[in-house]
């Protein structure tokens, strides 16, 4: 009797076992399945550039079975979803950092590796842009404050009429620079001359005075030509940039047309003269006063 009733426990011992490794190895195959679609689904939105959804899809692969691969693919889509928010709030720095770590991210999906990349340099090319504005509207505060309007409003008119200053990455500047331009008198011509037509001295005399001060090339009421901003060394490939390079440069542009060549600063000229010689050319361009990284 003992020996018949061991039998039988034993028996469903081994029933129960049998039960219980067939469950553990459909859950276990239900978990891969699951973690394949999953991965499919995250890798289509990745296509589509849908990063949030990406990231949901990696992170119920992660659930099903947590592998290096899908870890890396969430870290990723989550990072890219948040260096755009960043890149809509202004916070520049911080959305490079984050992009750069997706760029750098081990075992990651190469698709966002190369948004990564790209996004890198659009925000460079953004902050370069930024940069150049803000020197922009610097310098017109300063020849507005000492007087010298329209020189202002060419510098400030440069900013407004970019393509794409009114978007999100440059709003807040455009805003800048175009309440400044709002403040500016309008351009009033020159009537003096008409006004004093029995006195042809005092005439002769107002003329002469208005065309001196309204010479683009006269730099004595113009701060921002004494290299009042940040300093930029006078030397170039070895050599010392002089009074003389500075005045050869300012009339190249003169030659080439610019008549808002009194609103360069000092600096200005360097820096153009350096970014010039970068390039291989002694002729300056008006693009070459740029900030460049």
């Amino acid at each position: 009797m003992k020996k018949a009733l061991l039998l039988v426990t034993t028996g469903l011992a081994l029933v129960l076992a049998g039960c219980s490794n067939s469950s553990s190895s459909s859950k276990s195959s239900d978990n891969s399945n699951t973690y394949n679609t999953e991965m499919t689904k995250g890798n289509d939105a990745v296509n589509d550039k849908n990063y949030s959804k990406a990231a949901d899809h990696f992170e119920s692969a992660i659930n099903a079975k947590k592998t290096n691969k899908a870890t890396a693919y969430e870290k990723q889509a989550t990072n890219l979803v948040k260096a755009k928010k960043l890149m809509n709030q202004r916070q520049f720095a911080t959305a490079k950092k984050t992009l750069t770590s997706v760029k750098n991210q081990d075992n990651g999906n190469k698709k966002m590796t190369n948004r990564a990349e790209t996004l890198l340099k659009q925000v460079k090319k953004i902050q370069l842009n930024r940069n150049n504005f803000k020197m922009d509207i610097k310098n017109a505060k300063t020849l507005i404050k000492s007087g010298t309007n329209d020189q202002a409003r060419s510098l400030l008119e440069q900013v407004t009429k970019f393509k794409g200053i009114k978007g999100k990455y440059y709003s807040d500047l455009y805003t800048q620079a175009n309440t400044l331009l709002d403040s500016l008198p309008e351009t009033s011509s020159n009537t003096t001359t008409d006004t004093n037509t029995d006195t042809n001295n005092s005439s002769n005399t107002s003329t002469d005075t208005n065309n001196s001060n309204n010479s683009s090339d006269d730099q004595s009421n113009n701060p921002a030509a004494k290299g009042d901003f940040d300093i930029e060394k006078k030397e170039v490939g070895g050599k010392e940039i002089t009074d003389q390079d500075i005045a050869n440069a300012r009339q190249q542009l003169t030659d080439q047309g610019v008549k808002t060549v009194g609103a360069w600063s000092d600096n200005d000229i360097i820096r153009a003269i350096k970014n010039a010689h970068a390039d291989g050319r002694t002729t300056i361009k008006p693009s070459d006063a740029k900030v460049r990284n």
